[in-house]
């Protein structure tokens, strides 16, 4: 039969690549890199590329030779064997399924079977994360849990005082990162909204006399209005 024929190859080739022969195989690997058309053609002697496509298949549905444990597979292997012309064309879609090699044991056909409770094929992930099921942390992977922050900004107290901030305390005015002098003594003002007069010498920080007529001039002013004379900034 072709399918026997194939799984002999199969195990040369597992051998060949130094596989363990119960390593679970995806469709891809097993027809592109293990038992691809041109390898077969060699050694197993195909006549054509419809006859590799229809062995291909019947391996795929051959209980003896593989387990194969996706039935959305086995069924559309068998449809496709079923068609006027089988193809190889729904390998697609099932590419990463996997299947196993049966063992021979001294007795004939052993066959694989799984532990119980223990799932079949590659570990379901998050797409998302990549994490398996197996890497699932209680409490911190609960999809209902919502993690708090305990901190004390978060909490709206400082660190050991226990008393909740009011929420609508005024926030204090942005410092402006530079401190102007003094009209007159040059001192620099404090960084402080609303502040007018100096701490230092008690200048009007808005209004002050001219240097050169003694008329009253206020800030803003690049002249004096009485004798125009041009005032330092």
């Amino acid at each position: 039969m072709m399918s026997d024929d194939m799984r002999g190859l199969l195990t040369q080739r597992l051998t060949e690549e130094g596989m363990p022969p119960e390593i679970p195989i995806s469709v891809a690997e097993l027809h592109r890199r293990l038992l691809p058309y041109p390898l077969c053609r060699d050694r197993l002697g195909f006549a054509s590329k419809g006859e590799y496509d229809v062995g291909f298949l019947r391996l795929l549905v051959d209980d003896d030779s593989l387990q194969v444990p996706e039935a959305a597979l086995r069924e559309a292997v068998r449809d496709e064997l079923n068609s006027p012309e089988p193809g190889l064309a729904l390998l697609q879609r099932f590419a990463a399924s996997e299947v196993r090699l049966r063992r021979l044991g001294s007795s004939g056909l052993e066959l694989v079977e799984e532990p119980s409770g223990i799932e079949t094929g590659p570990p379901i992930s998050d797409l998302e994360t990549g994490r398996s099921r197996g890497d699932h942390i209680p409490g911190l992977d609960d999809p209902l849990l919502v993690p708090q922050d305990e901190s004390a900004d978060a909490l709206g107290r400082l660190p050991g005082d226990g008393l909740a901030a009011p929420t609508d305390a005024p926030e204090p005015p942005a410092a402006s990162g530079h401190q102007q002098p003094c009209r007159s003594c040059r001192t620099p003002l404090p960084d402080r909204a609303g502040a007018r007069f100096c701490p230092h010498c008690g200048a009007d920080q808005e209004r002050w006399p001219c240097p050169a007529c003694g008329e009253e001039v206020e800030r803003g002013w690049s002249y004096c209005a009485l004798c125009g004379k041009m005032l330092p900034t």
